[in-house]
């Protein structure tokens, strides 16, 4: 796996390449001597394309990580652990009341930021206005100290607050910065003076964090040496919303966030929300889960077998208990939200369970590394689990960050652009070198041109006509949307009713003094509420689009027979270097690419700024409407109080339903507008290409035919040596962008002796299977399959083709991991696509026990696929437990097997038109290696 420090350099190494190859064609370009039939005119071009991508692919400085978790969680240890240095508070009091951003740096040394002048007193203009205000928080909580000492345990004054002496030292016009620095590293006393001072700063029992706009640490720790920028965030659950506020600002753009939850410990509602929010802004495969304080409750576990006289459980078998509970915990969490098995929950479902689950103790690893006797460790090499953290957090951020990314784009974009060039160059050079007679290829040029243009005129009707009807069903589905958006809006009436409870039972003191009526974070809530709901308005949207692109794939293998039948009926391989074919395939290929891309995107962009429906002009009559019920006092009895706050939100709600339902219909239109001009671009890039490739053959006759005439061949021979030379090297500096190392593949735990022998003798497993001796004798390497992280095009048609599975009668797939949703929609997707490939008798499903885990949806699943596997095919579908499975094959009893490194589980989260399009959806790197016995032939051993 490559470091993050290593893909930045390779990245740059790129560029620096590509820069070079961008001007060496621009220099050609300019260079006077190249005859006129020359590749310039095309070197400008792929200049041009390099240039954009090197503009619009900037690298990030850094990669951001987020640490988030609620009070006593353990943020501060666990970030100390990452580090290798103690530099954040652990006490049991907020020692995280400020943002700390960690940064790579020869010293350690803190940099506090202070809030400047200015914003310090629009702090105090807006609290003395309107105290309730979110903003205002932060100058309550600074007068809160007023007149306050801070007490040790015994009860004795340590610390007395000057709030105005406070603010001359530290609030300055323009902002102030105060250093310290760590001035003998590795020396106790002076890094315990050191947490000392810096905790003056952070501690939420001291007034001094309400002036901290910022944190900055530099240390030598390694793990900051590979880029990453550490932030360590106040808990999400704390009491003052505008600490709560920094830690969402703070995990804005960031490339992964580490979630730390407590062992043993259930989700709070905070969590719950903060989760959501990620999952509905498409920022959750950046997430990790991480389990801390695994010691604690594995030492509680262990005292309570004790007092029980029981024999405890393993640490690895209570790690794996726990793993279930956290994963039920998340499936509730989604479930809240709807039981429905529509494609939006069942993508939500999905994204959510590849996030990685991570247990870690910070003591062990502490004790770990101080070289003390660690006990019951997580794992033998590393009892802390911290080096397992650090190792899938690097390789998180090396192939879903923002850096990934830029490397992807570049080396691709790069690639692509340079395979184009090269290609020009190929026909080029053929041209010149098979043409010899350049009337004679003009005039079956033109001959094909002619003929062409019917079938040109056919496809070009057909898709006008495809994208006539997509835009009527839009506008169809548009219309329906009213009532869908009408339930959406029940919904996120039913958070404003929560508000409106909490509201009605405050005390009428309470509620004299105003602390009521401000709905503080009303559309993040109301929008984690209703975001599934819109995610699948908007999916069914994207469905018409699918079935456009169905009917657009039709049309455009047509067109692609015409070409190839008309190239054959004139002789045009001969003569011309040219293939439409290929052309189309190509072009196909990259719009479908593009539009799912642009689609997804689209998607995300409607769901992300759900929480943004509330208007200025809305806001505005929200504010009015809590003014004439502000002043309740003296206005009677608790009941007719209560009458002016549901008074209130009788009005509020009108005025958000009116917004959110306004919001909804605009998004949903311009969606469904969006859609339309995507689809009306696909078949108009396709003819585009052709025209591209028409147009480069005419070029090519030209050259030809002036190449002979002049007797330049030789100097342009000559000269593409040296351009494909230079291209080529470029290429070849891409691919270790494109490639990434196949995944460690999760393995089954270790069945104990005992139970082997149980499952032995309740299954008669003793006997061989049909498929085992197969396995034995299939080694000879038919072929294998390199499916690349992000390819798409690799649906299981391609990957199980027709060939290869013909005249087998029992296949079996024995995969141990078939239990999660996705999971099961793989193995459904399979079994339909190899029952209508080879029409077998039988297929038998072997798995482990995990298969009967959680609700039994699984088993029902199955039950419908086989009624209709054997109504369909005649086929019989048998599914067996074997809990001592590991490896992963799909065996044919022709003699064929397939060695599948992840199993059926290659496919990454689909969004956008890859949820409705197998061939659309993106792979995870892995290998799948095709073997068969001695003497197969396709169709037959």
């Amino acid at each position: 796996m490559k470091s993050p420090k290593q893909l930045r350099t390779e990245i740059q190494t790129l560029r620096s390449s590509v820069e070079g190859i961008r001007d060496t064609l621009l220099h050609k370009v300019r260079d006077a001597r190249e005859p006129a039939w020359g590749i310039g005119r095309d070197c400008a071009r792929t200049a041009e394309a390099l240039d954009s991508i090197l503009k619009t692919q900037v690298v990030p400085e850094h990669y951001k990580v987020a640490v988030v978790g609620r009070f006593k969680a353990g943020k501060s240890s666990f970030v100390n652990e990452l580090l290798g240095a103690r530099l954040a508070g652990e006490d049991t009091s907020p020692e995280t009341a400020a943002v700390t951003t960690f940064v790579h740096g020869s010293t350690v040394k803190a940099r506090i930021r202070f809030v400047g002048a200015d914003a310090w007193d629009g702090f105090r203009k807006l609290h003395a206005e309107d105290p309730k205000h979110i903003d205002a928080h932060r100058m309550k909580m600074w007068l809160s100290f007023d007149g306050k000492a801070r007490k040790n345990a015994e009860g004795q004054v340590v610390e007395t607050f000057d709030l105005a002496a406070l603010e001359r030292t530290y609030v300055k016009p323009g902002g102030h910065v105060l250093e310290i620095t760590l001035d003998k590293p590795g020396e106790k006393s002076a890094e315990n003076a050191f947490r000392r001072r810096l905790k003056e700063f952070t501690s939420g029992t001291r007034p001094h964090h309400c002036l901290v706009e910022g944190i900055e640490i530099t240390s030598p720790s390694l793990l900051l040496e590979e880029g990453v920028l550490l932030v360590d965030t106040p808990g999400l659950d704390d009491t003052e919303r505008f600490r709560v506020t920094l830690t969402e600002k703070a995990v804005e753009e960031v490339d992964a966030v580490l979630f730390l939850t407590q062992s043993g410990v259930a989700y709070g509602q905070s969590e719950k929300d903060f989760m959501l929010t990620l999952l509905r802004r498409g920022t959750v495969k950046q997430l990790i889960f991480v389990i801390t304080q695994v010691d604690k409750t594995y030492e509680q576990h262990l005292s309570a077998a004790e007092d029980n006289d029981e024999d405890p459980e393993t640490l690895a078998h209570r790690i794996r208990r726990e793993e279930r509970r956290i994963r039920d915990e998340i499936d509730a969490t989604l479930a809240e939200l709807g039981s429905d098995d529509s494609p939006a929950m069942r993508r939500y479902r999905e994204q959510l369970g590849v996030v990685g689950l991570v247990f870690t103790s910070a003591r062990k690893h502490r004790d770990w590394k101080d070289g003390k006797a660690v006990e019951h460790g997580i794992h033998p090499e590393d009892p802390g689990g911290i080096e397992r953290m650090k190792a899938q957090l690097l390789k998180l951020l090396s192939t879903e960050s923002r850096l990934a990314m830029v490397a992807h784009n570049i080396a691709s974009g790069s690639k692509s652009a340079l395979d184009d060039l090269l290609g020009v160059i190929t026909n080029r050079r053929a041209a010149l070198r098979d043409i010899r007679d350049g009337e004679v290829a003009e005039q079956r040029l033109a001959t094909f041109r002619k003929d062409f243009e019917s079938a040109r005129q056919r496809f070009q009707s057909a898709a006008e006509s495809d994208v006539a009807i997509l835009r009527k069903n839009l506008e169809d589905a548009d219309k329906r949307n009213d009532h869908l958006i009408e339930a959406i809006g029940l919904l996120a009436d039913r958070e404003l009713g929560a508000f409106e409870s909490t509201d009605v039972g405050k005390h009428w003191k309470t509620r004299r003094s105003g602390y009521w009526g401000y709905m503080h974070d009303l559309q993040g809530k109301v929008a984690n509420k209703i975001f599934p709901r819109v995610q699948q308005l908007l999916s069914d949207m994207t469905a018409h689009f699918a079935v456009f692109v169905e009917h657009f794939e039709k049309h455009l293998s047509a067109l692609s027979s015409s070409s190839g039948e008309l190239a054959e009926k004139l002789d045009l391989g001969a003569t011309l270097p040219f293939d439409l074919t290929k052309t189309l395939a190509g072009s196909l290929e990259k719009s479908l690419a593009a539009a799912n891309d642009l689609i997804a995107a689209e998607e995300q962009r409607i769901v992300s700024f759900l929480d943004d429906f509330v208007s200025d002009e809305v806001s505005d009559k929200i504010s009015a409407a809590r003014e004439k019920v502000a002043d309740i006092f003296g206005k009677g009895t608790t009941y007719h109080q209560s009458n002016e706050v549901r008074a209130f939100y009788s009005e509020v709600r009108n005025l958000l339903q009116n917004a959110l339902t306004a919001h909804l219909r605009e998004r949903g239109a311009a969606f469904g507008r969006f859609l339309v001009v995507e689809a009306d671009g696909v078949p108009r890039n396709a003819l585009a290409e052709v025209d591209a490739t028409l147009a480069g053959a005419e070029q090519d006759i030209k050259a030809a035919a002036t190449a002979h005439i002049g007797g330049e061949r030789e100097s342009f021979e000559r000269e593409c040596d040296g351009t494909v030379s230079a291209i080529l090297g470029v290429v070849e500096a891409c691919t270790p962008l494109l490639e990434t190392p196949e995944d460690p593949v999760p393995q089954p735990p270790d069945v104990p002796e005992r139970e082997r022998a149980s499952w032995t003798s309740e299954y008669g497993a003793e006997t061989e299977d049909w498929f085992e001796s197969i396995q034995k004798e299939a080694t000879k390497t038919r072929k294998r399959l390199r499916l690349n992280d992000g390819d798409a095009g690799w649906p299981f048609e391609k990957i199980f083709e027709r060939s290869l599975l013909s005249g087998c009668s029992r296949i079996a797939l024995i995969d141990p991991y078939l239990a999660l949703p996705h999971q099961v929609r793989n193995l459904k997707e399979f079994l339909l696509v190899v029952a209508e490939v080879a029409k077998p008798k039988e297929i038998l499903v072997v798995t482990s026990a995990t298969w009967n885990e959680g609700t039994g949806a699984s088993a029902r699943i199955m039950d419908e696929v086989g009624t209709d596997l054997f109504r369909s095919f005649g086929t019989s579908l048998t599914i067996r437990i074997d809990p001592t499975i590991h490896d992963r094959y799909v065996v044919c009893d022709h003699g064929l097997l397939f060695k599948l490194g992840r199993g059926l589980d290659i496919y990454k989260p689909a969004t956008g038109l890859a949820s409705h399009r197998p061939a659309s959806r993106r792979v995870r790197r892995t290998d799948i290696d095709v073997f068969t016995v001695p003497g197969f032939k396709d169709g037959a051993p």
